[in-house]
This record gives C-alpha cells, structure tokens and sequence, in this order.
C-alpha cells in the first residue's frame, strides 16, 4: 500500500479466492475506516479472481459508502473485468485503465476534502439536483430496515415522502410485497430473501426504475449478504445508486407516477425495460453455472478446454445482456447516454 495525499493506492495478489479474499477484505475495511480520502484498488496484475473476490468487492464498496470515501478501481484483465461485470460492481464503482488515470480523476482542491457519500469521483453522473449521493439500508435477517445512511433519508424527504416510512423498523420485504406484482419489485424481494438466507452467490444488482411525473429515473440497486466481524450471516445489504435521469414532458394525469415515498427501490412502482425476471434468474443461475465450467476447463485437456471456455464467454454474454438490458455499463470517463 502507498499512501498519496490522502489516496491510499493498494496493489492486489496474483490471485483472489476463497482461501485469501476474506483477510484481504478486513484489511481493506480497516483502511476504510482511517483518514482516506480515496482508496484506488489496482487489480492489473490479478490474474484470477472467483466469486470471493467479487463478494469481499461489494463489502468494500459498501463500507466505503458508510463512511463517505471515494472507491477506485483499476482494472485490464479479462478475468477482473468479468467478475466486475457479473457482480454488477462495475455499475457503481469507477473502473480505470491505469493508475495515472484513477489518481487524475480527483478534482483540483479535492484533497482538501472528505469524499462525498457517493464514492463516484472522476465519473460522469446524472445531474445534481436529482443525486442525493449512494443510498444505504441494513437489513436484519428478518428483512427489516435496522438502519439507512443520510442519502436514503433525503431521497425521502426530497420526493415529499415520510423518512419514518423509509427508515428503521420498516419491513422492506413487506414494500416490495406491497408494490402489487410489479415483476421487478419481485426480482428485488428474491434477491434480498437469497441474502438473508446466505443463498446468494456474492453479490447481484438490479436495475429499478423510480419515475416522477417529471423525471424519469433508473437506479442500481446492489444486495449482498451482510456479515459480522467473525463472518456470521446477520441480515442483508442493499445500496443504491443513481445511474441516469432525464427530464420528460408532463404527462396526463392517468399516466403520471406519484412521487417515491420511500427510498427508490422495487416498491417504487413504475416498468423496466426488459425482462426483471431474466436479470434475477439468469444472472444468479448462470453465474453459477459458469463457475463450474470454470473449474472444469481448468482441469481438461486442451481442446476440451477451449470449448469449455467458449461456452463461459457465452453465458457471461448472456448475464450481462440481462443485467444491461436497459442501459450498459458506464465506465470511467464515458458520458451519459
């Protein structure tokens, strides 16, 4: 690790994996947790990295939420870029081709200044008026909201709702039941059940749309297993991020949504392109899927092999169609659609 003016830059292994990725992760929790503006993870000399790696990824993003550090990645390897996209991470955390450039994305005067909340910095984001910043709910095992970050609480009052109906003692299972079948409130819910079950494989992201009669919005919402401190399953994580907005013409009365209540998520109502079902489905089975055929195309013969590798490059093509069906992911530097 190198520490420069206020950025810690850490180097990762060779390797990330099930034996390693958990320690790795506390230590970088731990650097979370001092006076770091910015911390810029480079994985250009990792090689492998399974769902282990993706999973102790999502932590690390989530604390850096918590406490209002930007997050970094540098990344150039196909196996790292895969797991980012798979994992949804690269949906929500800035992705660098270098170094240079990840250090070059803080703004002058910058590191005068904590981070703010939403841990984009050097990204292109949806206009300020509509970003309160990434959104952050803890989950209990029974579903239940135990506790929200600042921006959760001012999306809810910046949409005229009740924070009290967003926040603590709140059932967030119960929103999503709650939103009438809405197919992508559904995703979600599963999502969080498999959660709070240890069930889901790392991490995954759902695309929620959350429109106001004079905005149309679409949110990232990542959901991950929450642990203690000695790796105990004691409810869920959801976070969510701000990936596009545009103002739309005023709509007739029937057709208008009503302002989100509560933080965006399923139970905000409103329909995603695409298919919510394929995103849940797909993206959780298949990765899983592909795992297996990674572990064997590691042991056959090559021609066996190579064909194995094939169809792995087409189930990822696959997942990420599903999780990018309404918008692709948006690297560093990349302008908004």
């Amino acid at each position: 690790m190198r520490w420069l003016d206020q950025h810690a830059l850490v180097t990762l292994p060779e390797r990330i994996e099930q034996s390693g990725a958990p320690a790795m992760g506390e230590q970088l929790l731990t650097i979370i947790d001092g006076d770091v503006l910015v911390l810029i993870l480079d994985l250009t000399g990792t090689a492998a990295c399974d769902h282990a790696g993706g999973d102790m990824l999502a932590r690390v993003y989530h604390r850096a939420v918590a406490r209002g550090t930007g997050l970094r990645l540098v990344a150039s390897g196909e196996m790292v870029l895969r797991v980012l996209t798979l994992t949804g991470i690269d949906r929500l955390v800035p992705v660098y081709a270098s170094v240079g450039a990840a250090l070059a994305a803080t703004a002058p005067g910058e590191s005068t200044l904590r981070a703010g909340s939403s841990g984009q910095a050097g990204s292109t984001g949806p206009p300020a008026e509509d970003d309160v910043g990434v959104e952050m709910a803890l989950l209990d095992l029974d579903g239940v909201i135990v506790s929200v970050n600042a921006a959760w609480q001012a999306f809810a009052v910046r949409n005229g709702g009740d924070p009290a109906r967003a926040g603590p003692g709140v059932s967030y299972l119960s929103a999503c039941a709650a939103a009438g079948g809405d197919p992508v409130a559904a995703a979600v819910a599963r999502a969080i059940r498999a959660a709070l079950a240890g069930d889901l494989p790392g991490s995954l992201t759902i695309q929620v749309p959350c429109h106001s009669p004079h905005t149309e919005r679409w949110f990232d919402v990542l959901i991950s297993t929450r642990r203690d401190d000695d790796g105990r399953n004691v409810g869920a994580t959801v976070t969510l991020s701000l990936t596009r907005s545009q103002t739309r013409a005023l709509l007739p009365a029937s057709q208008a949504t009503a302002p989100a209540e509560a933080s965006p998520s399923a139970a905000s109502g409103g329909q995603a392109a695409g298919d919510p079902d394929l995103i849940d489905a797909m993206a959780a089975r298949l990765s899983g899927l592909g795992r297996l055929l990674e572990e064997s195309a590691s042991q056959a013969p090559a021609p066996l092999a190579g064909q194995l590798r094939g169809a792995i490059e087409e189930l990822d093509a696959i997942i990420q169609a599903a999780r990018t069906g309404i918008t692709p992911p948006r690297r560093a530097g990349e302008p908004d659609a």
